[in-house]
C-alpha cells in the first residue's frame, strides 16, 4: 500500500467521523433547544388591603400555552375564576373569561381576577370565597408535545379571616356571605 492510498483512506475515515459527530451534536443541540425554551407556570396572588388578585405567570424561558384551567370551589367547577366569586357592590378592577388556548410569553402574566376593594364587606366576601378555591392549570410548551401541570390552593386568603369566624366557630361556606358591621 502506497502512502497516497493510506492518505486517501485516512481522509475517508476522517470524513465519516466528521459526519457522525455532526449528526450526534445536531441531535444533542436539538434536545437542548427544546429544553431551553420550557415554560414554567406559577399561580400567583396579591392579598393586600387595597388590592386582591389572582394571576397566571410564566417564569420559564419560552412561551406557555394554556390547554385547560379548572377552578374548583367545593363541588363547583369552572374554567372562569370570576364565576366562583360572590356578588360584590362594585365592579371588578379586571377579570378574565376563559383563557383556554391563550399564550403567555416568557416573563409575562395574565390576571384571572383583580379587585381594588372599596368596602371591607367586599374585601371579606372575596377573601372568604377565594380561600375555598383550588386552581389547576394544564399547559404546554411551544412544541405542544409535553403537558405540564400547575396547581395551587388559595387557602392563604383565609389567614386574615381567623378573627372573623361565625358564632359557631367555623369559616363561612361558599353559599354564606359574611356581613360586617362597622
Amino acid at each position: 500500500m502506497s502512502t497516497t492510498d493510506i492518505l486517501a483512506l485516512l481522509a475517508v475515515l476522517v470524513s465519516v467521523i466528521s459526519i457522525i459527530s455532526t449528526i450526534v451534536f445536531s441531535l444533542l443541540q436539538q434536545r437542548y433547544n427544546k429544553n431551553s425554551i420550557r415554560p414554567i407556570c406559577e399561580i400567583k396572588f396579591n392579598d393586600y388591603e387595597d388590592k386582591i388578585g389572582v394571576y397566571l405567570a410564566n417564569y420559564g424561558t419560552g412561551p406557555l400555552t394554556i390547554r385547560e384551567i379548572l377552578c374548583t370551589k367545593g363541588n363547583i367547577h369552572s374554567p372562569v375564576l370570576v364565576e366562583l366569586m360572590p356578588e360584590i357592590h362594585q365592579v371588578w378592577t379586571t377579570f378574565t373569561e376563559d383563557v383556554k388556548n391563550w399564550s403567555i410569553p416568557a416573563g409575562g402574566k395574565i390576571a384571572l381576577i383583580e379587585l381594588c376593594p372599596q368596602t371591607d364587606v367586599d374585601k371579606i366576601n372575596v377573601r372568604s370565597a377565594l380561600m375555598q378555591i383550588k386552581i389547576v392549570v394544564t399547559y404546554t410548551d411551544i412544541y405542544g408535545k409535553s403537558n405540564f401541570k400547575a396547581e395551587r390552593n388559595l387557602a392563604f386568603f383565609g389567614r386574615t379571616l381567623t378573627a372573623l369566624t361565625l358564632t359557631d366557630n367555623r369559616y363561612p361556606t361558599a353559599n354564606e356571605q359574611v356581613v360586617v358591621t362597622l
